[in-house]
């Protein structure tokens, strides 16, 4: 059977769409989201597989002399616990003060619109008559965001980080030393 010439030229129905090289093209915003998180999770989703139990986590006790070494070994050991707290109270901070929430909004909106555009080769931008490259877009609009954010969202990330880090000495020097037999009981 012979392809009729005047379907080849015809338009792909809507929904199909992209090279024919077996990858399904993503169907709804949800799948699109996934496809795009899926290299950041098969980079850094063993760091997830390194936190600790939480209940071993609240476990705490009096120093008795040996503080510096509780310090080290728990800062190396509850890394990641440590992390997920500081992202948790940082995400909280944020979404309490609604002002940093709209600019980070606004932010990633405006990095949504110039990735997309950032991406096409006849967008040209001029400044004082110099024509930026992809490069030094990228590096303008980083320089704004950070300014930008320090100057709105600055206070309200470093009050949280401060009392983050209170919080892990804290606990670092309150919590017991884990057992060696504690971590061959966790990988067993």
């Amino acid at each position: 059977m012979t392809p009729d010439p005047e379907k080849l030229g015809a338009e792909l129905p809507a929904g199909v769409k992209g090279t024919m090289d077996g990858e399904k093209p993503p169907l709804s915003q949800v799948e699109e989201l996934r496809k795009a998180i899926e290299p950041f999770k098969l980079k850094y989703g063993h760091y997830l597989t390194q936190i600790r139990p939480w209940r071993e986590f609240i476990r705490l006790s009096k120093p008795e002399g040996d503080i510096q070494k509780r310090l080290q070994v728990n800062l190396s050991h509850f890394q990641i616990n440590y992390a997920a707290i500081f992202l948790l109270q940082m995400v909280l901070a944020i979404i309490s003060h609604p002002e940093c929430l709209v600019v980070i909004v606004v932010m990633a909106v405006i990095w949504i619109m110039f990735l997309k555009k950032n991406d096409d080769p006849n967008w040209v931008v001029t400044i004082g008559g110099m024509e930026l490259g992809k490069t030094q877009r990228w590096m303008a609009l980083s320089g704004i965001t950070a300014i930008v954010l320090l100057c709105v969202v600055g206070q309200v990330m470093f009050s949280a980080a401060f009392f983050c880090s209170i919080l892990v000495l804290v606990h670092g020097i309150l919590h017991p030393i884990p057992d060696a037999t504690d971590e061959m009981n966790e990988m067993i």
